[in-house]
Order: C-alpha cells, then sequence, then structure tokens
C-alpha cells in the first residue's frame, strides 16, 4: 500500500473573487464565473475590436478571465529584490514567490525551519509572454531581463530565496504542464528525494 502525501498548505491566485483557496471554492459552490470586460489598465479593447476576425491587428474578444489588482504591486526588498531587478522579473515570477510564501504561512510552517531542507520546488509553466513584453524596447533589457523572463528561473528563484535544497525544476509541456509537474513532485516524495514540496 502506498503512503498518503498530504497537502499541508495551499495558496492560490485565479481570476475573480479567486485570490484564496476558500474564495475560489466559494465562487465554484456559488456558481459565478470569473469573465469580465477587459480592464481598461491592461489594454483597451475599443481599441482593437472589430467585426471581422481576419482583420490584421484586430481582435474580437472583449471578455476575460483576469487576476485582480495590479501586476506591478510586488514587495521587492522582502524578498530581496531590487527595484530595477523587480520591473525585469516576469510577473508570474513575482506570483510565485508571492504564492509560495503565502502557502507555507497558510500550512503554519516557518521559513526559518524550511531553509536548508531537502525541498523539492516543481512548477508547470507554458508562457513567455513578458519575455515579448520587455524586448519589444531595446532600452528596457538590462543585466537582469535573461534571467528575470526564462521559464526555469520561475522555480530556481524560489529554491534559492526560501533555501529549498531539493531538486528545481521547471516544466513545459504545454497544457499539461502543471499536472506533470504535479506528478513529478509525486514521484520525489514517493522515492524519498525530498521530505516536502
Amino acid at each position: 500500500m502506498e503512503e498518503p502525501i498530504a497537502i499541508v498548505g495551499l495558496s492560490a491566485r485565479l481570476p475573480g473573487d479567486g485570490d484564496t483557496p476558500e474564495r475560489f471554492f466559494e465562487s465554484l459552490l456559488a456558481g459565478r464565473s470569473a469573465r469580465t470586460e477587459v480592464p481598461q489598465d491592461r489594454y483597451n479593447a475599443d481599441a482593437f475590436w472589430h467585426p471581422d476576425a481576419n482583420r490584421s491587428g484586430a481582435t474580437r474578444v472583449r471578455h476575460g478571465h483576469f487576476l485582480k489588482g495590479s501586476i506591478s504591486a510586488f514587495d521587492a526588498p522582502f524578498f530581496s529584490i531590487t527595484p530595477t531587478e523587480a520591473r525585469s522579473i516576469d510577473p508570474q515570477q513575482r506570483g510565485m514567490l508571492e504564492s509560495v510564501y503565502k502557502a507555507l504561512e497558510n500550512a503554519g510552517i516557518p521559513l526559518d525551519t524550511v531553509a536548508g531542507s531537502r525541498t523539492g520546488v516543481y512548477v508547470g509553466c507554458f508562457t513567455a509572454d513578458y519575455n515579448d513584453h520587455i524586448t519589444k524596447d531595446l532600452d528596457i533589457p538590462n543585466k537582469y531581463s535573461a534571467l528575470g523572463t526564462v521559464a526555469s528561473m520561475l522555480s530556481n528563484r524560489v529554491s534559492w530565496f526560501f533555501d529549498f535544497r531539493g531538486p528545481s525544476v521547471t516544466v513545459d509541456t504545454a497544457c499539461s504542464s502543471s499536472l506533470v509537474a504535479v506528478h513529478e513532485a509525486c514521484m520525489s516524495l514517493k522515492l524519498r528525494e525530498i521530505s516536502m514540496v
């Protein structure tokens, strides 16, 4: 018989009211959709909308599922990151650091008890939109841009900041990335390669 795996801490960053696992579950129970019109601070949907789907540079999309709040809101000093470096870091990396911190907090695990531990970090990733954004303007890239936008840093930045000593793996298998990452993490736990993930 296989030894069960315990999930001791949770964190979530989901569209609409799903900014915590509890709120996400409440939204599911209530049958609420997180679908909204494109927020003006993301882009002006009216400027790109056109009824002809084949028109170059146009879209027929006016709605989507968006995270609440500004993607720029990030406590860089808390994570020992300079403001210049923070501007070059993909919002996914910033969000990952915050989510791991919140998951440890949710579990009641003090940071000093996991530093140096055999904790593995397995992340599913499948987009690099920020790299496209940051490299549009040649004045923006700086010495932090490469590490700030490469997918492997999603897991590596977490391992470095929290001083986790287990495997640090970012998986890109397109739509199945998160499932493959969870599978790899479970296998490492079962093989006792790590004590926590």
